[in-house]
């Protein structure tokens, strides 16, 4: 159900579906000639992914649930009665390429804007197409996107940085009573962004100061040095927080070679096919921040519909393993969303769209219930941010390690 503020009636959002994209309609033909955004015809969307770059296999399985949702509207009509037009754009993974990016897409004129993933290139993207005024949701954890007064009309479908810092300081400064905490992060928007608000968490909830921080580029290849640097710190409790795959395996190496085996919570839970390089204490000792609908304990599973997706996403040649980018992507939620509102403006025009997102309540997303005002345009609420553990991926709950079991205290 979604409910619209200021005494609009409640409307049950459409059901949905399996489909293909071939019933939807995206190849060549669907891609002809059609109207822009906010005209008629075909309704555009912006798409905007590293189809090339160190980021490209990474980052693909991000847009699965995308394109699950693109089958899904399609199943049901598509939107304003005809195929979406999906104009996709390479932006390599690159912040600098944003800009030209932008160009291509105001072009485009599209309704509203997927992408790009990745808090630097999303902060560069939001920048850029500012002028244009296009609706635009991302995938960026800095708390800065969901200002709806510094960002208009980008829409923040992911838990921000502040809110997964003090879910990762909660966890392991309150529940499980590390004191000793350290911090490791990628030399980055989102490293930078993270790393500042675990600190002040700490201070300002625990009157207590990480007692090592570490900061790596994000194309390093040796972890040992900052990982020695924990170590000599003493640290018991550890936020280990980048998007780049890579990097976590290579903390957790050097972890391994060490012995150093510190409870970690981490930004990501997608390290399955990793497992068994690394001995078992160490893997005992990681988690991560997920959604609470996304997790199970002994007397709680996630709801069918969540399990209906997960399904999809695992059978999804572009999931290759890491189904839980994919469920934790922004991406499904997001068009489902937007096909709602299309549908209930009738109309594809983006200062309407945006009017209508500035009054959802209560949207109910796959992860989490959504809802935005004019002025806080990032939308999960902080009860539904909690910890998930690594290992849980071996479990047959996890649905070949997808969804991840609630930690204890969580």
């Amino acid at each position: 159900m979604v409910t619209y503020r200021a005494g609009e009636v409640s409307r049950r959002g459409f059901l949905v579906g399996a489909g293909s994209m071939a019933a939807l309609g995206l190849g060549a033909a669907a891609c002809g000639s059609g109207g822009s955004g906010g005209g008629t015809g075909a309704v555009r969307i912006g798409w905007v992914e590293p189809k090339t770059g160190r980021l490209a296999a990474a980052y693909k399985p991000i847009y699965v649930g995308a394109r699950l949702a693109l089958e899904d509207i399609g199943k049901a009509g598509g939107m304003l009665g005809a195929a979406v037009r999906v104009d996709e754009h390479d932006d390599k993974g690159s912040p600098a390429s944003q800009p030209a990016v932008a160009q291509r897409l105001i072009r485009d004129e599209p309704a509203f804007v997927v992408g790009p993933t990745g808090s630097s290139q999303v902060l560069a993207s939001v920048s850029a197409l500012a002028r244009a005024k296009l609706v635009q949701s991302a995938w960026g954890g800095s708390e800065r996107l969901g200002d709806g007064d510094q960002f208009p009309f980008h829409y923040q479908l992911v838990y921000n940085t502040t809110q997964q810092a003090r879910a990762a300081a909660r966890f392991l400064y309150e529940v499980r009573g590390l004191r000793r905490i350290g911090i490791i992060v990628e030399n980055s928007e989102f490293g930078t962004s993270i790393r500042d608000a675990v600190t002040a968490t700490l201070r300002d909830a625990y009157r207590a100061a990480p007692v090592a921080v570490e900061v790596f580029e994000v194309d390093a290849a040796d972890m040992t040095p900052f990982v020695r640097n924990l170590e000599r710190a003493r640290v018991d409790g550890l936020g280990l927080f980048t998007g780049q795959p890579q990097a976590t395996v290579l903390i957790l190496r050097a972890m391994a070679a060490t012995g150093f085996h510190p409870l970690i919570v981490s930004h990501d839970l997608n390290y399955i096919k990793a497992l068994e390089e690394f001995p078992r204490p160490l893997l005992d000792k990681f988690h991560g921040t997920t959604y609470r609908g996304l997790t199970y304990t002994d007397g709680e599973r996630p709801s069918e519909r969540v399990r209906a997706l997960v399904e999809r996403i695992n059978a999804h040649p572009d999931t290759a393993g890491l189904g839980y980018s994919a469920v934790t992507s922004p991406y499904y939620d997001y068009l489902m969303l937007m096909a709602q509102v299309v549908k209930e403006t009738g109309s594809a025009d983006p200062a309407r769209l945006k009017a209508a997102l500035d009054r959802i309540d209560g949207f109910e997303g796959t992860r989490a219930k959504v809802s935005f005002t004019a002025k806080r345009h990032s939308g999960i609420a902080d009860a539904d941010v909690t910890i998930g553990t690594l290992m849980s991926a071996t479990e047959p709950q996890s649905m070949g390690g997808v969804l991840r079991r609630r930690a204890d205290g969580a």
